[in-house]
Formats: C-alpha cells, structure tokens, sequence
C-alpha cells in the first residue's frame, strides 16, 4: 500500500511540473465531480462543501510555493466544487415547484421562453415566469399548443390546463431530460388560451424570427418531405416530419442527424476544414474561413442553446485542429466540456444530445487520426475519404449511448449510416445554396435529399432493420468496455512503435 502511494505521488509529482498535463488533470477533476455529483446529493449540505473546498484551495496554493505535494489537495478541491456545482443545480428542498401543482385543472399564466416548435397538428414552447392560480411557481412548464392561435417568443399566455409530471418512455429518462433544461411538468391539452404579445423580444427574438424566416425560404425552394429533412438537417428538429418518417429514421438509426448536435456539425465542420486545405486559402485561412460559417450557421440556426452547444464542440474540434498538439487538443476539449457543465451540470448525465456531441467530437478528435489510414482505399476527392472515415467512427463510439437511453439496436444502421453521413455536409450546404441562390440551385439538394430519403425508406422496411435489446444496458456496458480496451491497445501499439523506431534511430 506504500509503494503505491509512493508511486501515485511520484505519477502527480510529475503531472504537476507540466502544464499540459496539470490543466488536463484539473478540468477532468471537474468535470469528474460533476459526474459523481448525483450519488452525493446528501453529503455534505452544499455550503459545508463550500468551506471544505475553500479551505483545501487555500492548503494547496500555500503548500505549492515549497513542493509539490499539495497538488492532490487541489485536485481534491476541484473534484468537490464540481459536486458542489452539480448540488447547486438541483431544485432546492421544501421549494414548491410545478410538479407540486400537478393533477387538476387550473388556471396558468406565463411568458413564452423558447422557440416555438411548430408541428403536424401542434405547436410546443416552454413557458417560464410561470404563475398557477396567481402565484409564481419554481420551474419552467412545457405546453403542447392547438395550432391556433398562434403563438411566438415572448408572448404573455394564459390558460386552464391539468398539469403533468414527465415521464420515462420506453427506457429513455424523458424526465430527467427535461429537469436538465429546468422544465419540471407539462400541458397537452390548455383550454381556454389567451395570447398578448410581450415586450421587446430583444437579439434573441431576432435570432428566432431570422430561423423562421430563413425555414421559410427552404420551403419555398423545395417540396415537402425534402424541406422538412433539410430544416432538420440544418436546424434541429423532426416535427414537421410525418410519423411513417420518423420511424423510418428511428428503425435506421439515423434519428441523430435530425437534432441540432455536435454529432453532424463537427462532421461538416472536419469536412469543411478538410476541403479549405486543399483549396488555396490553406491551413490558417481555412480555419479561419470555417470558423466564420460557423459562426453563421449558429446565427442562422436561432442560436438556441442546443445549437450553441453544437457550435461549441465545433469550434472546440476547429481549435484543436489547428494547434495540432495532441496536449493542446485535449485539453481545448475539456475545456470545452467544463465550461458547458460549469453552466449546466445536469447535461452530462441527463442530456443524451450533449453526450452524443461530446462522444462524437471527442472521436473525431482522437480516434479519426489513428484509423483514417484504414481508408486509403476511398478516394480523397471532394472530402470523400474524410466523411466516411469520421462518420463510421462517430457511429462506432456513440453506439454504447444510443444502447443506454434507447435499448434499441437498428441492426441495418451501421450500412445505413455509411450511406447516408458521408453525404449529410453536402447536403447542408447545398440546402444553404438554395436558400440564398433559389430553385436552380436547390436542385441538386432535392435530388440528394431524395436520395437519402430512399435509402432510409427502403433499409426501413426490412423486417430486420430494427429490435429491441432486453439487457440494453448490459449491453452498453460491454460494448464502451470493448471500444475502451481497442483503444488501449491501439495506443499502447502507438508506443511500442515509436519506442522502435527511437532505438532503430539511435543504431543509424
């Protein structure tokens, strides 16, 4: 037991004196406070946390100008501010929330705080500043509206309504997913609707009416499903989708391109940097040419929070790209990831679309540099090579979450998605190029987007395209254990290598 605490000091010691590695060390103690979070709601209560971990600062930074021994003590102070952080944004005990108002109709009232998802049959906002029987209640209140009348962001609503705890679904924490985003219960069926408009809707109100209209303008240049598909390529978001459709992508495993995460943005980031390269603006410019359409999809996406944390992973997967060290990437991505937990603790663990965004990003990050060469044989013109190469291993690394919140494996999904992600970043900007340049050039969307419909439609309807797993779970764990141990011995195959090839250096 000696000797190992010896050997771990030694291991801190020596992470202590590079700073690469300290600031890898301190995000991940974070960021890994923040994931024990939920096991330790109880203990301590949150401001006796507080002082545990002022008090452990203070230690460590006195202790750091001798030696470096008070290193684990900072660590230790780190991991207890991201528990502490994640106790922070739970809902304070004895407070009465929705959920307490929840099993009978009565009246509510509200301000519409998000964009208004408009479907076949409805339209769905979540309220906040919410008052049942005329008194403030803690939390926000997700309320699927008739069609009419209409209603957008910011508008003042009220209505009579029986209000719901969410629910899981077939194994997926529909609850926890929307206690992440602060809504706490739901309206299906509001009576008696009145509608005011608000105040000034302000930059984001801009930013919602720019997304409305720019969805607009897609549809008028293509027909329906394909305007739909683009929008949701684009945007986020299935609704406007028929339900025949949306099982045919649920059946395929390809639901994921429909949501507004870093799963297909960092693919069409990777390839947008990949085709800048070889044009002759080259590395600097291009990543800074692919920063600013970046930047100009988020403005154009609404720049809802879903779409911003897209852009982050984005413009984290750009930075790392362009510093080119491996330290350097890896830790702009924890970075990254502290930041977006530092503001929201609960998406680690209740958020399956930051999770699949972080998991997709981190593989193109640093598993695309080390099996990319196992497709040489596709050819690299026009980014090809590259977009199936970051998409297989975006489906291959993301497959123990989809396991874990769905409990469904498409079986048809890896051929599927092999078809389909490699053309998802065209696809993009051609809908785009359509959106500014008109019919003319909307063309080749619609006929790839027809394309790409086909193949889904008919990968769906064969009868082993889709079952669901008893022990998905189970499953899960298996499966991130078997890409883990791959991983290792790839890079510990990395190091004998190179360990080789030092010695056969130092006999030349």
């Amino acid at each position: 037991m000696r000797r190992l605490t010896v050997y771990c000091m030694r291991i801190l010691a020596a992470v202590s004196r590079s700073p690469s590695k300290t600031g890898t060390a301190l995000l991940a103690s974070f960021c890994l406070g923040v994931l024990i979070g939920p096991f330790f709601v109880s203990w301590p209560s949150a401001w006796s946390l507080a002082a545990v971990v002022t008090f452990l600062v203070l230690f460590a930074l006195f202790s750091l100008r001798a030696h470096a021994r008070g290193f684990p003590f900072l660590l230790l102070a780190i991991l207890l501010f991201g528990l502490w952080r994640y106790q922070q944004s739970l809902v304070p005990e004895g407070l009465v929330t929705l959920a307490d108002r929840t099993g009978s109709v009565i009246r509510v009232e509200g301000r519409i705080a998000s964009d208004v998802e408009r479907r076949v049959s409805i339209q769905q906002a979540i309220l906040d500043d919410v008052r049942v029987a005329g008194e403030p209640v803690f939390g926000k209140l997700l309320v699927r509206f008739p069609l009419f009348p209409r209603v957008a962001f910011s508008d003042h609503v009220a209505f009579a309504c029986a209000l719901e705890r969410p629910e899981p679904f077939n194994g997926f924490a529909y609850d926890r997913l929307l206690a992440s985003r602060g809504v706490l219960a739901l309206c299906a069926f509001p009576e008696f609707i009145a509608v005011s408009p608000g105040e000034r809707a302000g930059k984001v109100g801009w930013f919602f009416s720019l997304r409305s209209a720019l969805d607009g303008r897609l549809r008028e240049v293509l027909p329906e499903p394909h305007a739909s598909f683009v929008s949701g390529l684009l945007f986020g978001g299935s609704a406007s989708l028929s339900q025949g459709l949306r099982e045919d992508f649920s059946r395929t495993g390809t639901s994921h391109i429909l949501a507004a995460s870093g799963y297909n943005v960092s693919i069409f980031s990777l390839l947008l940097l990949h085709l800048f390269m070889q044009s002759p603006l080259g590395r600097k410019r291009g990543l800074v040419a692919s920063a600013v359409i970046l930047c100009a999809y988020v403005v154009m996406a609404g720049a809802t929070p879903a779409v911003l944390r897209a852009g982050l992973m984005a413009c984290a997967l750009l930075v790392a790209e362009g510093a080119r060290r491996r330290p350097h990437a890896r830790n702009i991505l924890l970075l990254t990831l502290a930041l977006m937990l530092l503001m929201n603790p609960r998406l680690l663990l209740d958020d399956v679309g930051f999770q699949l965004s972080f998991a997709a990003t981190a593989a193109l990050l640093f598993v695309l540099p080390r099996v990319q060469s196992r497709f040489h044989l596709l050819p690299e013109a026009f980014g090809i090579q590259t977009a199936i190469a970051s998409s297989t291993v975006a489906v291959v690394i993301t497959l123990p979450i989809l396991l874990w919140h769905f409990g469904q494996v498409s079986l048809a999904a890896p051929l599927v998605n092999a078809f389909v992600l490699p053309f998802v970043p065209y696809l993009m900007a051609l809908g785009v190029a359509g959106m500014i340049f008109g019919k003319i050039i909307a063309l080749p969307a619609f006929a790839l987007s027809y394309a790409l419909l086909r193949v889904i439609r008919i990968f769906s309807a064969l009868p082993f395209a889709s079952m669901q797993i008893g022990y998905a779970r189970t499953a899960a764990v298996i499966a991130a254990i078997a890409i883990v141990a791959w991983l290792l011995l790839r890079a510990q195959a990395s190091v004998e290598t190179r360990i080789r090839q030092g010695r056969t250096g130092a006999r030349l």
